[in-house]
Protein backbone atom coordinates (compact mmCIF):
# COMPACT_ATOMS: atom_id res chain seq x y z
CA UNK A 1 0.00 0.00 0.00
CA UNK A 2 1.22 3.17 -1.27
CA UNK A 3 1.80 5.53 2.52
CA UNK A 4 2.04 8.61 0.64
CA UNK A 5 0.11 10.92 -1.56
CA UNK A 6 0.21 10.52 -5.00
CA UNK A 7 -0.62 12.45 -8.52
CA UNK A 8 -4.30 11.03 -8.41
CA UNK A 9 -4.55 12.29 -4.44
CA UNK A 10 -2.66 15.41 -5.47
CA UNK A 11 -5.69 15.47 -8.45
CA UNK A 12 -8.77 15.04 -5.70
CA UNK A 13 -7.37 17.41 -3.43
CA UNK A 14 -7.05 20.32 -6.48
CA UNK A 15 -10.51 19.10 -7.73
CA UNK A 16 -11.88 19.60 -4.39
CA UNK A 17 -10.56 22.69 -3.98
CA UNK A 18 -11.62 24.13 -7.91
CA UNK A 19 -15.24 22.77 -6.62
CA UNK A 20 -15.06 25.63 -3.78
CA UNK A 21 -13.92 28.61 -6.82
CA UNK A 22 -16.88 27.25 -8.75
CA UNK A 23 -18.93 27.95 -6.17
CA UNK A 24 -17.75 31.31 -5.21
CA UNK A 25 -18.34 32.52 -9.13
CA UNK A 26 -21.74 31.27 -9.26
CA UNK A 27 -22.52 32.68 -5.75
CA UNK A 28 -21.37 36.06 -6.81
CA UNK A 29 -22.19 36.36 -10.12
CA UNK A 30 -25.70 35.68 -8.96
CA UNK A 31 -25.42 38.47 -6.15
CA UNK A 32 -23.83 40.89 -8.78
CA UNK A 33 -21.31 41.88 -6.43
CA UNK A 34 -18.43 41.10 -3.82
CA UNK A 35 -19.43 42.93 -1.04
CA UNK A 36 -21.35 40.62 0.26
CA UNK A 37 -19.92 39.86 3.88
CA UNK A 38 -21.90 36.59 4.79
CA UNK A 39 -20.78 34.99 1.51
CA UNK A 40 -17.42 35.48 2.27
CA UNK A 41 -17.62 33.66 5.78
CA UNK A 42 -19.59 31.13 3.98
CA UNK A 43 -16.24 30.64 1.25
CA UNK A 44 -13.80 30.89 4.44
CA UNK A 45 -15.27 28.01 6.27
CA UNK A 46 -15.76 26.10 3.44
CA UNK A 47 -11.98 26.61 2.29
CA UNK A 48 -11.15 25.57 6.18
CA UNK A 49 -12.85 22.73 6.47
CA UNK A 50 -11.09 21.50 2.89
CA UNK A 51 -7.70 22.61 4.54
CA UNK A 52 -8.35 20.47 7.76
CA UNK A 53 -9.67 17.88 6.45
CA UNK A 54 -7.01 17.21 4.04
CA UNK A 55 -4.00 18.09 6.33
CA UNK A 56 -5.25 15.58 8.57
CA UNK A 57 -5.61 12.88 6.30
CA UNK A 58 -2.29 13.68 5.12
CA UNK A 59 -0.66 13.09 8.17
CA UNK A 60 -2.63 9.89 9.01
CA UNK A 61 -3.99 8.33 6.08
CA UNK A 62 -2.47 10.11 2.44
CA UNK A 63 -3.67 6.87 0.64
CA UNK A 64 -7.00 7.61 1.30
CA UNK A 65 -7.13 10.93 -0.27
CA UNK A 66 -5.25 8.51 -3.17
CA UNK A 67 -8.39 7.04 -3.18
CA UNK A 68 -10.99 9.40 -2.93
CA UNK A 69 -9.04 11.03 -5.72
CA UNK A 70 -9.38 8.43 -8.20
CA UNK A 71 -12.92 8.89 -10.09
CA UNK A 72 -12.79 5.58 -11.58
CA UNK A 73 -16.12 6.19 -13.58
CA UNK A 74 -16.11 2.42 -15.23
CA UNK A 75 -15.85 1.01 -12.07
CA UNK A 76 -18.28 3.36 -10.03
CA UNK A 77 -21.82 1.93 -9.29
CA UNK A 78 -24.99 3.24 -10.74
CA UNK A 79 -26.50 4.91 -7.53
CA UNK A 80 -23.36 7.00 -7.10
CA UNK A 81 -23.03 7.99 -10.94
CA UNK A 82 -26.52 9.77 -10.24
CA UNK A 83 -25.01 11.19 -6.78
CA UNK A 84 -21.94 12.61 -8.69
CA UNK A 85 -24.59 14.03 -11.08
CA UNK A 86 -27.15 15.46 -9.72
CA UNK A 87 -25.07 16.45 -6.42
CA UNK A 88 -22.81 19.81 -7.90
CA UNK A 89 -26.04 20.37 -9.87
CA UNK A 90 -28.10 20.92 -6.72
CA UNK A 91 -25.31 22.55 -4.65
CA UNK A 92 -24.50 24.92 -6.95
CA UNK A 93 -28.06 25.73 -7.58
CA UNK A 94 -28.49 26.55 -3.97
CA UNK A 95 -25.15 28.83 -3.88
CA UNK A 96 -27.32 30.84 -7.33
CA UNK A 97 -30.87 31.10 -5.25
CA UNK A 98 -29.17 32.59 -2.37
CA UNK A 99 -27.65 35.19 -4.67
CA UNK A 100 -30.55 36.49 -6.39
CA UNK A 101 -32.45 36.15 -3.04
CA UNK A 102 -30.23 38.00 -0.42
CA UNK A 103 -28.65 40.32 -2.64
CA UNK A 104 -30.78 41.21 -6.26
CA UNK A 105 -34.74 40.61 -5.29
CA UNK A 106 -34.30 40.06 -1.81
CA UNK A 107 -36.94 37.54 -1.68
CA UNK A 108 -36.58 36.24 1.83
CA UNK A 109 -34.26 37.92 5.15
CA UNK A 110 -32.85 35.92 7.67
CA UNK A 111 -31.53 37.56 10.72
CA UNK A 112 -27.45 38.05 10.94
CA UNK A 113 -28.13 36.53 14.53
CA UNK A 114 -28.33 32.89 12.70
CA UNK A 115 -24.99 32.78 11.60
CA UNK A 116 -23.62 32.02 15.40
CA UNK A 117 -26.21 28.92 15.70
CA UNK A 118 -25.18 27.93 12.25
CA UNK A 119 -21.57 28.00 12.79
CA UNK A 120 -22.15 26.23 16.17
CA UNK A 121 -23.62 23.03 14.00
CA UNK A 122 -21.97 23.28 11.17
CA UNK A 123 -18.34 23.21 13.12
CA UNK A 124 -20.05 19.66 15.25
CA UNK A 125 -21.03 18.24 11.87
CA UNK A 126 -17.53 18.74 10.46
CA UNK A 127 -16.08 16.73 13.38
CA UNK A 128 -18.61 14.43 12.90
CA UNK A 129 -17.65 14.03 9.22
CA UNK A 130 -13.63 14.46 9.94
CA UNK A 131 -14.10 11.72 12.59
CA UNK A 132 -15.84 9.08 10.25
CA UNK A 133 -12.75 9.99 7.65
CA UNK A 134 -10.76 8.88 10.33
CA UNK A 135 -12.30 6.23 11.87
CA UNK A 136 -12.75 4.49 7.99
CA UNK A 137 -9.68 3.67 6.02
CA UNK A 138 -12.37 3.01 3.10
CA UNK A 139 -13.95 6.03 3.21
CA UNK A 140 -13.98 6.74 -0.81
CA UNK A 141 -15.76 8.95 -2.97
CA UNK A 142 -18.22 6.79 -4.26
CA UNK A 143 -19.26 2.82 -3.89
CA UNK A 144 -16.83 0.99 -6.73
CA UNK A 145 -17.08 -2.61 -8.39
CA UNK A 146 -13.27 -2.41 -7.86
CA UNK A 147 -13.52 -2.11 -4.28
CA UNK A 148 -16.40 -4.11 -2.83
CA UNK A 149 -13.57 -7.18 -1.68
CA UNK A 150 -11.07 -5.07 0.21
CA UNK A 151 -13.89 -3.25 2.15
CA UNK A 152 -15.57 -4.56 5.47
CA UNK A 153 -18.32 -3.08 7.79
CA UNK A 154 -16.57 -0.41 9.87
CA UNK A 155 -17.51 -0.48 13.39
CA UNK A 156 -14.96 1.90 15.01
CA UNK A 157 -15.36 5.64 15.86
CA UNK A 158 -18.55 7.31 15.01
CA UNK A 159 -19.94 4.54 12.92
CA UNK A 160 -20.32 2.12 16.80
CA UNK A 161 -23.73 4.61 16.67
CA UNK A 162 -24.79 5.17 12.98
CA UNK A 163 -24.32 3.14 10.04
CA UNK A 164 -23.46 6.32 7.60
CA UNK A 165 -21.99 9.51 9.98
CA UNK A 166 -20.48 10.52 6.65
CA UNK A 167 -24.12 11.23 5.22
CA UNK A 168 -25.24 12.47 8.22
CA UNK A 169 -22.97 15.20 8.45
CA UNK A 170 -23.43 15.95 4.83
CA UNK A 171 -27.20 16.61 5.25
CA UNK A 172 -26.86 18.90 8.44
CA UNK A 173 -23.72 20.97 6.89
CA UNK A 174 -26.30 21.39 3.64
CA UNK A 175 -28.94 22.86 5.82
CA UNK A 176 -26.19 24.74 7.79
CA UNK A 177 -25.37 26.79 4.42
CA UNK A 178 -28.72 28.69 3.27
CA UNK A 179 -28.82 29.88 7.28
CA UNK A 180 -24.89 31.07 7.45
CA UNK A 181 -25.48 32.77 4.06
CA UNK A 182 -29.03 34.12 4.64
CA UNK A 183 -31.02 32.55 2.14
CA UNK A 184 -34.51 31.01 3.29
CA UNK A 185 -34.88 30.41 -0.48
CA UNK A 186 -31.43 28.58 -1.15
CA UNK A 187 -33.29 25.60 1.37
CA UNK A 188 -35.59 24.41 -1.46
CA UNK A 189 -32.21 22.62 -3.69
CA UNK A 190 -30.85 21.65 -0.62
CA UNK A 191 -34.29 20.15 0.44
CA UNK A 192 -34.06 18.21 -3.14
CA UNK A 193 -30.40 17.46 -2.51
CA UNK A 194 -31.13 15.92 1.13
CA UNK A 195 -33.46 13.57 -0.53
CA UNK A 196 -30.64 12.38 -2.99
CA UNK A 197 -28.44 11.77 -0.02
CA UNK A 198 -30.91 9.94 1.86
CA UNK A 199 -31.76 7.86 -1.41
CA UNK A 200 -28.25 7.47 -1.68
CA UNK A 201 -27.62 6.21 1.83
CA UNK A 202 -30.46 3.61 1.76
CA UNK A 203 -29.02 2.08 -1.45
CA UNK A 204 -25.60 1.86 0.01
CA UNK A 205 -27.38 -0.06 3.42
CA UNK A 206 -28.98 -1.96 0.75
CA UNK A 207 -25.66 -2.70 -0.73
CA UNK A 208 -23.44 -3.14 2.37
CA UNK A 209 -25.68 -5.95 3.90
CA UNK A 210 -26.86 -7.84 0.75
Amino acid sequence: MDNKLNIIGIRGIIREFFAIIIGAIFLFTSAGTFYWGRAWIYISIAFLYQVTYISILMIIDPQLLNERGNLNWKETKLHDKYFLIFYPIFSYSSLIVAGLDVVRFKWSNIPLITIYPSLLVFILSCYLGLWAYVSNSSFILTHRNDKISDQRVCTTGPYRYIRHPGYLAAIITSFCYPFIIGSLFSLIPVFFDKIQIDSISMVSIAVTYA
